[in-house]
């Protein structure tokens, strides 16, 4: 069940709060850490006097960063219209943009001009839905969508319209890239990129070993048993020079949000042949 602000808490928050320094000042005045409550003012914005809570992964700030922040990692699983489940596109800001950017585009988009009077979406009693536009990159602005609480400058959500910065990946791909890892066997160093299904079961993986002495690294898909998910088989794709990072940190983040939607249509094809009975665990 989602945990949203109950009224008892909108009114905290405005009543309750007036002594909070955050609200003597704009811009973010308050890290926010564990300590604190979901409901605690973290920032004010400079133009509009919005007000950002901590949140959590409902609402506020907490909210926005781990749907729509692009370095967030955390996937969404839905029920699709045919009684099954699926991953749910969440639209992501660019890359350039940090949580601090966030009031400063709601800042932009809070107008009366931006306000939807008729909004149609079902929880459209609980929130005021303002669409107005952002440059991010030139030389197109950028539809974004802010939704406060109903009569309040409390931040329920952030967004854009279209998911026009998203991680690229292969169309209509089922399955989601896992976070990267790092680790030596038999003293080969390996990247491990795992791809996971909509019931969280590892499914398929990219696996990068390192022959520093030869320059030279081995790429294979691996693919594991749909049944149990015990062992896996594995295809070698290609050897190739070997790739050098600055740090392990940077080899990452690369590997983490690099578009590798051509493996991707490759490990579409192959879970297409085993769902369909053309191809059985085990063969190469």
């Amino acid at each position: 069940m989602e945990q949203l602000l109950s009224k008892e808490d909108i009114k905290e928050i405005l009543s309750n709060n007036r002594e909070n320094p955050v609200f003597k000042y704009y811009g973010v005045r308050l890290m926010s850490t564990d300590k604190h409550s979901f409901k605690e003012v973290i920032a004010i914005s400079d133009k509009h006097n919005l007000i950002l809570i901590k949140g959590n992964e409902d609402t506020g700030n907490e909210h926005i960063r781990e749907r729509h922040n692009f370095w967030s990692t955390k996937k969404y699983i839905v029920p699709d219209e045919n009684g099954g489940l699926r991953f749910q596109n969440q639209s992501r800001f660019p890359m350039g943009v940090a949580p601090i950017d966030y009031l400063k585009i709601a800042d932009e988009i809070y107008s009366i001009e931006n306000l939807i009077e008729n909004n149609s979406h079902p929880m459209a009693e609980k929130f005021d839905l303002y669409i107005g536009e952002h440059l991010f990159e030139k030389p197109k602005k950028e539809k974004v969508k802010l939704l406060l609480y109903k009569g309040t400058k409390i931040v329920h959500s952030l967004f854009l319209a279209r998911d026009s910065y998203n991680q690229k990946r292969a169309k209509k791909f089922p399955f989601a890239r896992g976070k990267v890892k790092f680790k030596t066997k038999k003293g080969i160093e390996e990247t491990f990129i795992p791809y996971y299904d909509v019931t969280t079961k590892l499914r398929y993986g990219i696996s990068i070993e390192k022959y520093p002495s030869d320059d030279m690294e081995h790429i294979y898909l691996l693919i594991f048993n749909p049944k149990d998910y015990s062992g896996h088989n594995f295809i070698k794709l290609l050897e190739r020079k070997l790739t050098y990072f600055q740090t392990k940190k940077h080899e990452e983040v690369t590997y983490q949000f690099n578009d590798l939607s051509e493996v991707e249509r490759y490990i579409m094809d192959i879970d297409y042949g085993i769902e369909n009975g053309y191809l059985k665990f085990g063969e190469q």
